[in-house]
């Protein structure tokens, strides 16, 4: 399957959107061949009736298809000439047994937009499933492959749009054409199966989870925080890129990304796609903008295909040769407390747009804080008796912060580089099971093993480039936790962090302090499954072992110390070694745990 066909399957629906007098279905169906339309159809029907099993949507989707197919012969349908999701809707509510199973009976006897609206209402109350993924061989892969390369990317598109209601099919789509083309590599070899699928997979892990954390993160935000937060986040980065661009074209540049967002995060695909396409077209037919850029330049450039993901991606611009080092106007001009005074929100907006296209090699969330930063300072410094001499000093105070957060993933890096990745995922185990000791393994697993990865890929990048990647993808990840969590089931102090300022979350998290006041589980022997399989497991159940057996220890006593940790750890891979080494090792195990865990039990009780 050409899956750059199926991006341009959901770029051409919009292009046809809001024309009634044309029969779009089939200008789309003919256009995107019958395999993408299948795609696409299946994407918004495993998103919309979650309670049909994969092959009533496959069927589903193939009857859909059938009506698609026939708006191209002689008698098309009144539905052929509205759009796809219109036809859609049409097919579903002709049974009465799935719309009955899915609950969307009541949308089926409204018509027209209002009969829409509901179905997006619908889909909006479709509660988040987290399903366990089955763990299957690279054989096994392989073989549902090798016999149907439809069905395993049908398989992936089921499973993942169901866990994944509100993100937009062509995320979806662009990942399942990952996933397909990974096997499509992988398979076509005879041996490591496994090997191939875990370490020529990571990179498309990485993307796909690093996608889904951004996508969830700026819907959650844009819902928690409101348009002011958004907006002002969209100004710094926009300002970054496009350094270039003056504050009024940035101010029209993050108003339009942000009226996007919202829209996208209504769950509405075809407006969405349509206010994408829409924004795309406007900033590449800014020339007045253009003729200043390098990189924006080459992205319009690109086909329709490529130019989102290339602007959405693009690197910062060379900052303007005249552009002074520092915000002086912000700092020395002594009429700064009257400007403040006459509209706060603008004048801090322009001191957000001045710093930042300053400064690429900071996060947005930095640039935020320093802004916040700045805004206290004024506070402060407006109602002494010299003012001037009193804000002139907030930007030695402003790089000082700069500073701490840059050494903080500096310091990470070293571990990362020096210590390797394994080492790093299990010191956040340990950090985020005592702040945590009540979230379940999984859970700590899933983010602990995520940050890894984020700080894998972000160590490796440039000094310049480090903060936007690692803190960027580090906040996408808390705000994608603090939204599917109800942050007051696991304690008040993560409530308290998931509720602070947008651009302070991480930093709360940073400094929280263990978890003493949940009640900590009753010690128990179950909790150390130490066995003769731990000599043969591989490197990466190995990690898994062992950072299972510290989430189990620290949970036990959060307040541990690190030499406290290194005993037991000592003591673990001792028994390890010895058990090990020996040939009959079963009694040696039974005889070494037992001692092991009196030990442990001693530590962690006292």
């Amino acid at each position: 399957m050409k899956w750059a066909t199926l991006i341009s399957f959901v770029i051409l629906i919009s292009a046809h959107f809001g024309k009634s007098d044309r029969n779009r279905v089939c200008e789309n169906f003919s256009d995107i061949k019958e395999e993408g339309f299948k795609a696409f159809i299946l994407v918004a029907l495993c998103q919309n009736l979650p309670q049909s099993g994969f092959e009533e949507v496959v069927l589903l989707a193939l009857e859909i298809t059938a009506a698609a197919g026939a708006c191209c012969g002689e008698n098309p349908s009144p539905d052929c000439f509205k759009n796809e999701i219109v036809l859609s809707q049409s097919v579903i509510c002709a049974s009465n047994e799935i719309a009955n199973k899915n609950h969307v009976q009541d949308c089926c006897a409204k018509a027209g937009d209002e009969r829409h609206q509901c179905f997006l209402e619908h889909k909006r109350s479709i509660p988040k499933k987290k399903e366990v993924q089955k763990m299957y061989s690279g054989k096994e892969k392989c073989e549902t492959f090798k016999n149907n390369r439809l069905t395993y990317a049908g398989l992936f598109i089921y499973s993942f749009s169901r866990m994944h209601v509100m993100m937009h099919p062509f995320n979806i789509l662009v990942f399942a054409g990952k996933i397909g083309a990974l096997a499509e590599e992988c398979c076509a070899q005879e041996e490591n199966l496994d090997t191939c699928f875990y370490e020529k997979g990571r990179p498309v892990r990485n993307y796909i989870a690093s996608v889904t954390a951004q996508s969830q993160s700026v819907c959650a935000i844009s819902k928690k925080y409101g348009e002011r937060v958004i907006k002002a986040k969209k100004v710094a980065q926009s300002s970054q890129k496009l350094p270039q661009a003056t504050a009024d074209e940035i101010a029209e540049i993050s108003q339009n990304i942000t009226s996007s967002i919202f829209t996208c995060c209504s769950g509405d695909s075809f407006k969405c796609t349509k206010k994408m396409k829409q924004l795309i077209e406007d900033s590449c037919a800014r020339d007045d903008i253009i003729s200043r850029t390098k990189h924006l330049a080459q992205c319009c450039k690109l086909s329709i295909l490529e130019k989102g993901y290339c602007i959405e991606n693009m690197e910062p611009d060379e900052k303007p040769a005249d552009l002074s080092e520092k915000v002086e106007s912000y700092i020395k001009d002594a009429d700064v407390c009257d400007k403040f005074a006459a509209g706060k929100d603008l004048f801090i907006g322009g001191f957000l747009y001045e710093y930042s296209r300053r400064h690429p090699e900071l996060s947005s969330q930095m640039l935020l804080r320093i802004a916040k930063g700045y805004e206290d300072e004024l506070t402060k410094c407006c109602a002494t008796e010299n003012p001037p001499e009193c804000y002139g000093k907030a930007d030695e105070k402003l790089h000082a912060a700069v500073q701490d957060n840059l050494s903080h993933f500096q310091k990470m890096c070293a571990i990362v580089n020096t210590e390797g990745l394994a080492a790093y995922v299990k010191l956040m185990v340990i950090r985020y099971t005592s702040i945590m000791p009540t979230a379940s393994f999984e859970g700590i697993r899933t983010i602990t093993y995520r940050m890894g990865e984020i700080m894998q890929e972000c160590c490796a990048k440039d000094q310049s480039k480090l903060m936007p990647c690692a803190e960027e993808k580090l906040s996408d990840l808390l705000d994608e936790t603090c939204a599917e969590n109800d942050p007051a089931t696991i304690n008040k102090n993560v409530e308290a962090c998931c509720n602070d300022f947008y651009s302070h979350r991480r930093l709360c998290f940073l400094d929280m302090k263990p978890d003493t006041e949940s009640a900590p589980p009753e010690f128990s022997a179950e909790s150390f499954p130490i066995t003769e399989a731990v000599c043969t497991m591989s490197d990466q159940d190995s990690l898994t072992a062992s950072v299972k057996l510290l989430y189990e220890v620290v949970r036990l006593k959060p307040t541990i110390t690190m030499e406290q940790i290194k005993t037991l750890t000592d003591g673990y891979n001792a028994l390890k070694a010895k058990c090990c080494a020996v040939e009959s090792n079963q009694q040696c195990f039974e005889t070494e745990r037992a001692a092991f865990i009196n030990t442990s039990k001693d530590l962690l009780t006292a």
